[in-house]
């Protein structure tokens, strides 16, 4: 009976036209982001795949284009190359700066906490100590491949994929969604300004709340990236190249 009326609950939150919680706005947000930007055959790229929720937006917006999905956690890796058979590319690595083999902080009791270091957590977590390998994005992506847009999730490590990815974003020009929050980037040892300097000098993009972006308003300056930092009003970004 609880079991059916959890679901029951889904979907009608799902169905309704209010988000109950940040996470659900951004999703909502974030579909709305793939659908404006991607064509039938655009290829995007899923770096923290999860269950394959964006994956699938990706999937509906862009249905003839083979996508890739990166997630390292064998149990759901194996979920997705069982849920998305065809027109994915799943991998299970961790995309970084830097190929090696190490450490990885899987949570068991909410695996959307999981990271390549640990973070700090809402509530009392269990988690474990798995390895795995990791990856930089340039090396796997074709250097002929046109990627559309790139989604990072990766509870702090997004600046570290970034790095590993300069070639492929630089050449195709994609639309970024990321994650980007105190602390995550605590975990990894970098901060607002770090993120921002990257994103705004070297890869030469500007960024946006996801709102502001889809009603094409003015991206963000370093102050008002930092004031969503300190405050965590927003902790969830789009940046375009300029």
């Amino acid at each position: 009976m609880i079991s059916l009326l959890k679901n029951i609950a889904k979907k009608i939150i799902l169905r309704s036209p209010f988000a109950f919680t940040q996470n659900e706005r951004y999703d909502r947000l974030t579909k709305e982001i793939i659908k404006k930007n991607c064509g039938q055959n655009s290829v995007c790229i899923d770096v923290g795949a999860h269950d394959g929720k964006i994956l699938k937006m990706m999937l509906d917006a862009a249905p003839q284009a083979a996508h890739y999905a990166f997630e390292p956690i064998p149990e759901l890796f194996q979920f997705l190359k069982q849920r998305f058979r065809k027109n994915v590319k799943t991998y299970c690595i961790a995309l970084s700066d830097k190929k090696e083999t190490t450490s990885f902080n899987l949570v068991l009791t909410d695996m959307a906490y999981s990271g390549l270091l640990k973070r700090a957590y809402d509530k009392k977590e269990n988690d474990i100590s798995i390895f795995v390998e990791t990856e930089l994005l340039d090396a796997i992506i074709p250097a002929n491949e046109k990627i559309a847009l790139i989604k990072m999730d990766v509870e702090g490590a997004e600046l570290l994929v970034m790095k590993g990815a300069i070639k492929t974003i630089q050449q195709s020009k994609p639309i970024l969604l990321f994650e980007f929050g105190k602390v995550g980037a605590v975990a990894y040892n970098y901060n607002d300004k770090d993120m921002f300097q990257f994103i705004n000098e070297t890869l030469q993009y500007n960024i946006f709340i996801l709102e502001d972006w889809l009603k094409n308003k003015p991206s963000l300056s370093q102050h008002n990236f930092s004031k969503n930092y300190n405050s965590a009003e927003e902790y969830f970004f789009v940046a375009e190249a300029k």
